[in-house]
Protein backbone atom coordinates (compact mmCIF):
# COMPACT_ATOMS: atom_id res chain seq x y z
CA UNK A 1 0.00 0.00 0.00
CA UNK A 2 1.12 3.49 -1.01
CA UNK A 3 1.78 5.87 1.93
CA UNK A 4 1.14 9.65 0.90
CA UNK A 5 4.39 10.31 0.45
CA UNK A 6 4.47 7.65 -2.22
CA UNK A 7 1.71 8.58 -3.95
CA UNK A 8 2.06 10.26 -7.75
CA UNK A 9 1.85 13.99 -7.89
CA UNK A 10 -1.10 15.21 -9.30
CA UNK A 11 -3.28 18.63 -9.59
CA UNK A 12 -2.00 21.85 -11.76
CA UNK A 13 1.81 21.69 -10.37
CA UNK A 14 1.86 17.72 -12.21
CA UNK A 15 0.12 18.91 -15.23
CA UNK A 16 2.23 21.98 -15.59
CA UNK A 17 5.58 20.13 -15.09
CA UNK A 18 4.39 17.39 -17.87
CA UNK A 19 3.60 20.45 -20.28
CA UNK A 20 6.54 21.20 -19.79
CA UNK A 21 8.87 18.56 -19.86
CA UNK A 22 6.68 17.99 -23.31
CA UNK A 23 7.65 21.95 -24.70
CA UNK A 24 11.43 20.66 -24.26
CA UNK A 25 11.24 17.51 -26.39
CA UNK A 26 9.35 19.55 -29.00
CA UNK A 27 11.61 22.70 -29.05
CA UNK A 28 14.56 20.24 -29.64
CA UNK A 29 12.68 17.97 -31.54
CA UNK A 30 11.91 20.78 -34.27
CA UNK A 31 15.37 22.05 -34.24
CA UNK A 32 16.81 18.65 -35.36
CA UNK A 33 13.95 18.70 -38.12
CA UNK A 34 15.16 22.04 -39.20
CA UNK A 35 18.06 20.99 -39.91
CA UNK A 36 17.17 17.44 -41.57
CA UNK A 37 14.65 19.51 -43.72
CA UNK A 38 17.61 22.43 -44.51
CA UNK A 39 20.32 20.07 -45.79
CA UNK A 40 17.37 17.87 -47.50
CA UNK A 41 16.30 20.86 -49.58
CA UNK A 42 19.77 22.36 -50.08
CA UNK A 43 21.02 18.88 -52.11
CA UNK A 44 18.31 19.56 -54.59
CA UNK A 45 19.32 23.54 -55.13
CA UNK A 46 22.20 25.38 -57.02
CA UNK A 47 22.80 28.86 -56.33
CA UNK A 48 25.28 30.70 -58.05
CA UNK A 49 27.83 33.08 -55.58
CA UNK A 50 28.04 36.74 -55.45
CA UNK A 51 30.54 36.73 -57.88
CA UNK A 52 30.48 33.34 -59.63
CA UNK A 53 31.39 33.11 -63.58
CA UNK A 54 28.43 33.83 -65.75
CA UNK A 55 28.70 30.18 -67.02
CA UNK A 56 28.43 29.14 -63.44
CA UNK A 57 25.23 31.33 -63.16
CA UNK A 58 24.30 29.70 -66.51
CA UNK A 59 24.35 26.23 -65.20
CA UNK A 60 22.73 27.18 -61.76
CA UNK A 61 19.86 28.95 -62.91
CA UNK A 62 19.56 28.40 -66.42
CA UNK A 63 20.21 25.53 -67.06
CA UNK A 64 19.59 23.60 -63.97
CA UNK A 65 15.91 21.50 -63.48
CA UNK A 66 13.57 23.97 -62.16
CA UNK A 67 11.14 21.54 -61.00
CA UNK A 68 13.98 19.93 -58.51
CA UNK A 69 15.61 23.29 -57.53
CA UNK A 70 12.09 25.00 -56.65
CA UNK A 71 10.84 22.31 -54.93
CA UNK A 72 14.26 22.01 -52.70
CA UNK A 73 13.91 25.40 -51.88
CA UNK A 74 10.05 24.44 -50.96
CA UNK A 75 11.51 22.06 -48.43
CA UNK A 76 14.09 24.46 -47.42
CA UNK A 77 11.16 27.16 -46.66
CA UNK A 78 9.23 24.75 -44.86
CA UNK A 79 11.93 24.06 -42.60
CA UNK A 80 12.75 27.38 -41.64
CA UNK A 81 8.70 27.61 -40.61
CA UNK A 82 9.68 24.53 -38.31
CA UNK A 83 12.36 26.82 -37.06
CA UNK A 84 10.29 29.34 -35.96
CA UNK A 85 8.37 27.12 -34.25
CA UNK A 86 11.34 25.79 -32.33
CA UNK A 87 12.51 29.66 -31.33
CA UNK A 88 8.92 30.26 -30.05
CA UNK A 89 8.69 27.48 -27.81
CA UNK A 90 12.30 28.12 -26.55
CA UNK A 91 11.47 32.03 -25.79
CA UNK A 92 8.68 30.59 -23.60
CA UNK A 93 10.74 27.71 -22.14
CA UNK A 94 13.68 30.55 -21.42
CA UNK A 95 11.77 33.47 -19.86
CA UNK A 96 12.92 32.60 -16.01
CA UNK A 97 12.02 34.70 -13.30
CA UNK A 98 13.16 37.88 -13.82
CA UNK A 99 12.75 41.03 -16.32
CA UNK A 100 15.99 40.41 -17.75
CA UNK A 101 15.54 36.71 -18.98
CA UNK A 102 12.35 37.42 -19.76
CA UNK A 103 13.84 40.66 -21.79
CA UNK A 104 16.49 37.99 -24.00
CA UNK A 105 13.53 35.19 -24.01
CA UNK A 106 11.24 37.98 -25.87
CA UNK A 107 14.66 38.32 -27.87
CA UNK A 108 14.27 35.55 -29.65
CA UNK A 109 10.73 35.62 -30.52
CA UNK A 110 11.67 39.08 -32.25
CA UNK A 111 14.72 38.14 -33.66
CA UNK A 112 14.26 34.67 -34.96
CA UNK A 113 10.83 35.94 -36.71
CA UNK A 114 13.54 38.95 -38.44
CA UNK A 115 15.84 35.81 -39.38
CA UNK A 116 13.09 33.60 -40.84
CA UNK A 117 11.62 36.58 -42.59
CA UNK A 118 14.36 37.56 -44.47
CA UNK A 119 15.43 34.15 -45.38
CA UNK A 120 12.06 33.41 -46.61
CA UNK A 121 10.87 36.47 -48.40
CA UNK A 122 14.18 38.32 -49.24
CA UNK A 123 16.54 35.35 -49.38
CA UNK A 124 14.23 32.50 -50.80
CA UNK A 125 11.81 34.70 -52.71
CA UNK A 126 14.73 35.76 -55.04
CA UNK A 127 16.04 32.78 -55.57
CA UNK A 128 13.13 31.23 -56.62
CA UNK A 129 12.02 34.12 -59.21
CA UNK A 130 15.84 34.28 -60.62
CA UNK A 131 15.72 30.40 -61.25
CA UNK A 132 12.42 31.05 -62.68
CA UNK A 133 12.93 33.86 -65.19
CA UNK A 134 16.39 32.44 -66.22
CA UNK A 135 14.42 29.32 -67.52
CA UNK A 136 11.57 31.40 -69.29
CA UNK A 137 13.98 33.63 -71.53
CA UNK A 138 14.77 36.65 -69.72
CA UNK A 139 18.30 37.97 -70.28
CA UNK A 140 21.31 36.64 -68.12
CA UNK A 141 22.43 39.76 -66.61
CA UNK A 142 19.24 40.75 -65.49
CA UNK A 143 18.65 37.02 -63.96
CA UNK A 144 22.28 37.58 -62.03
CA UNK A 145 21.70 40.89 -60.75
CA UNK A 146 17.66 39.22 -59.05
CA UNK A 147 20.27 36.55 -57.78
CA UNK A 148 22.42 38.35 -56.14
CA UNK A 149 19.29 40.13 -53.92
CA UNK A 150 19.03 36.63 -52.80
CA UNK A 151 23.38 36.65 -51.94
CA UNK A 152 23.08 40.34 -50.37
CA UNK A 153 19.43 38.86 -48.31
CA UNK A 154 22.07 35.49 -46.91
CA UNK A 155 24.79 38.13 -45.96
CA UNK A 156 22.01 39.98 -43.73
CA UNK A 157 20.70 36.96 -42.25
CA UNK A 158 24.27 35.42 -41.20
CA UNK A 159 24.09 38.84 -38.93
CA UNK A 160 20.61 38.32 -37.88
CA UNK A 161 21.31 34.52 -36.98
CA UNK A 162 24.43 35.85 -34.97
CA UNK A 163 22.22 38.31 -32.90
CA UNK A 164 19.77 35.66 -32.69
CA UNK A 165 22.06 33.31 -31.43
CA UNK A 166 23.21 35.76 -28.48
CA UNK A 167 19.85 36.64 -27.25
CA UNK A 168 19.13 32.61 -27.01
CA UNK A 169 22.65 32.12 -24.86
CA UNK A 170 21.80 35.67 -22.59
CA UNK A 171 18.51 33.85 -21.97
CA UNK A 172 19.96 30.64 -20.97
CA UNK A 173 22.61 32.20 -18.70
CA UNK A 174 19.60 34.46 -17.22
CA UNK A 175 17.43 32.13 -17.04
CA UNK A 176 19.65 29.47 -15.75
CA UNK A 177 17.30 26.55 -17.11
CA UNK A 178 20.11 24.96 -19.22
CA UNK A 179 23.77 24.34 -18.59
CA UNK A 180 26.23 27.09 -18.90
CA UNK A 181 28.20 25.57 -21.38
CA UNK A 182 25.24 26.38 -23.73
CA UNK A 183 25.73 30.07 -23.29
CA UNK A 184 28.91 30.85 -23.36
CA UNK A 185 29.46 28.60 -26.84
CA UNK A 186 26.66 30.82 -27.80
CA UNK A 187 28.57 33.97 -27.03
CA UNK A 188 31.44 32.62 -29.50
CA UNK A 189 29.12 31.77 -32.19
CA UNK A 190 27.18 34.73 -32.11
CA UNK A 191 30.57 37.25 -32.07
CA UNK A 192 31.60 34.68 -35.03
CA UNK A 193 28.47 35.21 -37.50
CA UNK A 194 28.45 39.02 -36.56
CA UNK A 195 32.44 39.69 -37.57
CA UNK A 196 31.98 36.97 -40.38
CA UNK A 197 29.61 39.54 -42.30
CA UNK A 198 31.97 42.39 -43.03
CA UNK A 199 34.84 39.72 -43.20
CA UNK A 200 33.08 37.75 -46.19
CA UNK A 201 35.68 38.41 -48.59
CA UNK A 202 37.98 36.12 -46.51
CA UNK A 203 35.61 33.25 -47.28
CA UNK A 204 34.31 32.61 -43.34
CA UNK A 205 30.87 33.60 -43.60
CA UNK A 206 29.57 29.85 -44.59
CA UNK A 207 31.98 28.47 -42.38
CA UNK A 208 30.34 30.77 -38.91
CA UNK A 209 27.08 29.91 -40.48
CA UNK A 210 28.11 25.96 -40.31
CA UNK A 211 29.38 26.82 -36.90
CA UNK A 212 26.39 28.07 -35.83
CA UNK A 213 24.24 25.01 -37.32
CA UNK A 214 26.23 22.44 -35.26
CA UNK A 215 25.31 25.21 -32.05
CA UNK A 216 21.94 24.59 -32.67
CA UNK A 217 22.20 21.20 -32.95
CA UNK A 218 24.02 21.28 -29.51
CA UNK A 219 21.29 23.30 -28.38
CA UNK A 220 18.72 20.73 -28.99
CA UNK A 221 20.40 17.85 -27.39
CA UNK A 222 20.66 20.08 -24.39
CA UNK A 223 17.00 20.65 -24.55
CA UNK A 224 15.98 16.94 -25.21
CA UNK A 225 18.58 15.98 -21.73
CA UNK A 226 16.89 19.02 -20.10
CA UNK A 227 13.28 16.72 -21.31
CA UNK A 228 14.74 13.58 -19.74
CA UNK A 229 16.11 14.96 -16.49
CA UNK A 230 12.74 16.22 -16.21
CA UNK A 231 11.04 12.85 -16.91
CA UNK A 232 13.38 11.06 -13.97
CA UNK A 233 12.48 13.83 -11.61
Amino acid sequence: MLTQTELPETGPAATHATQTRRLWRLAGGLLIAHVVMMFGGLAFERTPMLGDSERAAKAALVDSPLARVLGGGYVETLSFLVLLIALIAFARLLRGRTEVSRLWASGISAVGSCFVAITIACGFGAGAAATYDGHHGVPLSTVIAINDVRNFAYFLSVAALGVLVLCIALAVETSAELPKWVARTGYVVAALCVASVPAERHGVMDLANMVAIVWLIALAVAALRRASRLAAA
